[in-house]
């Protein structure tokens, strides 16, 4: 089988049908030896910050000398990045070969696994093959019934509720967060991030039905020192962590994603991973996440940020009006899902920018441009629209003024798309 012969398989499975239970995982992971029983992992959940999470824990363990399998969702610089171990996209050929051992297991199931349900136990046989001693695993949708659910975990991490797919999780914060927390098990730490009083509650009862102990990560007391352009310097004054330390992460939200980070190194450390401070200073400086607050270009400035919903709209709002405090100067290129928050979503942003330039994505969920740019123009904003992002930046970009600064974002499929097509002009 080769690496487009894998992709062809894949691609005739479900891919945005949802498919709740852990039946047609668990099939395909028995078929190739139940690797996820072979290593531990961190398993970390929320609405939001779940990706930056995942990448910097994986940075921190591969920096204290651990092998490191990482697996995250959707991808966005290509459809491999999903998968990585030690840092390392997997290659064609140990994709085509792990999609060869599932075959069999795919294509004789009368209830077809979807498509997430395939890769991820593609992954977790080539964290077992590979040797990983830990993996670091993102949730791809929820948590109780996803498929990322079977693994062993060693730490489990809810970064944050909010309202995003609602038509799938429930409509309320309470009802989301009782299918993120799913992920806690009995005498496992569940590490929580910032949460309203109400989702606190469900994420206590929770933890006492499985018997998991609720830490709180949002107490360190971080300090911004120093914005740079390329990595902020922040201190934190505990004595078992390094007071100093820069985070190539930019974005002033990634401060409650590295306190949780910190604190569950605190709890690794306890559970007997050993993790000095120098391998923390070292990956949180090296760290690296594409289409989260990335900035790719300067003079002008150009900024990706993959923010999908309306906690990541308002976020992004807030960070480019405090670096840019003439609106005149940003101009934001929006692409959003259908099925997303349009609405809200555009409530947020229009007022941050001084121009807003609607797009329609590859993805087939996106919502068409003319139909975007007629939602946000009476917000009072400036609105133009493009049928492809292409077209958009190849049009606008050549007359941007130096001291601008542009966002590509609105979902995580605009922005990996702008970053190759961004690649592709020079």
């Amino acid at each position: 089988m080769t690496y487009g012969e894998a992709r062809a398989l894949l691609d005739r499975l479900p891919r945005f049908e949802v498919k709740p239970g852990l039946e047609r995982v668990e099939r395909l992971l028995c078929a190739v030896g139940l690797p996820q029983k072979t290593f531990p992992a961190i398993h970390v959940a929320g609405t939001n910050g779940k990706g930056s999470v995942v990448a910097m824990f994986d940075a921190v363990l591969r920096a204290a000398g651990y092998r490191v399998g990482r697996y995250t969702s959707p991808e966005v610089v290509d459809f491999r990045d999903r998968i990585t171990i030690n840092g390392r996209w997997l290659s064609e050929h140990e994709w085509a070969a792990g999609i060869r051992r599932l075959a069999p297991a795919i294509t004789s199931a009368q209830d077809v696994p979807a498509h997430f349900e395939a890769i991820t136990a593609l992954a977790f046989d080539a964290f077992s093959r590979t040797g990983v001693e830990i993996a670091v695993v993102e949730v791809g949708l929820g948590g109780r019934f996803d498929a990322t659910s079977v693994v062993q975990p060693v730490l489990t991490v809810l970064t944050n509720v909010a309202l995003d797919h609602t038509a799938i999780l429930g409509s309320t914060e309470e009802e989301i967060a009782r299918e993120k927390v799913g992920i806690a098990r009995q005498g496992v730490p569940l590490l929580t991030g910032p949460l309203s009083e109400s989702v606190a509650r469900v994420a206590d009862e929770e933890c006492r039905r499985v018997g998991a102990e609720r830490v709180r990560g949002d107490r360190l007391d971080l300090r911004l020192l120093d914005d740079e352009e390329e990595r902020v310097l922040y201190e934190v004054e505990v004595s078992d962590l390094p007071r100093r330390f820069r985070l190539r992460l930019l974005g002033d939200y990634q401060r409650e994603n590295v306190a949780l980070v910190l604190e569950g190194i605190r709890i690794l450390r306890e559970r007997g991973i050993r993790i000095p401070n120098e391998a923390i200073v070292q990956g949180l400086a090296d760290v690296e996440w594409p289409g989260r607050f990335e900035v790719v270009r300067r003079d002008p400035t150009v900024i990706l940020d993959g923010a999908h919903n309306l906690a990541g709209a308002r976020a992004l709002a807030a960070q480019v009006v405090r670096l840019v405090p003439d609106r005149s100067k940003r101009r934001l290129v929006l692409g959003i899902l259908g099925d997303k928050d349009v609405d809200g979503m555009a409530a947020c942003f229009a007022p941050a920018f001084g121009e807003v330039i609607a797009v329609t994505s590859r993805n087939p969920r996106a919502l068409p441009a003319e139909a975007l740019a007629d939602i946000v123009r009476p917000f009072g904003t400036p609105t133009s629209w493009y049928d492809s992002i292409e077209d958009a930046l190849r049009d606008r970009l050549p007359t941007a003024g130096r001291d601008e600064l542009w966002v590509i974002g609105g979902s995580l499929s605009v922005a990996g798309e702008a970053r190759r097509i961004l690649e592709m002009l020079g």
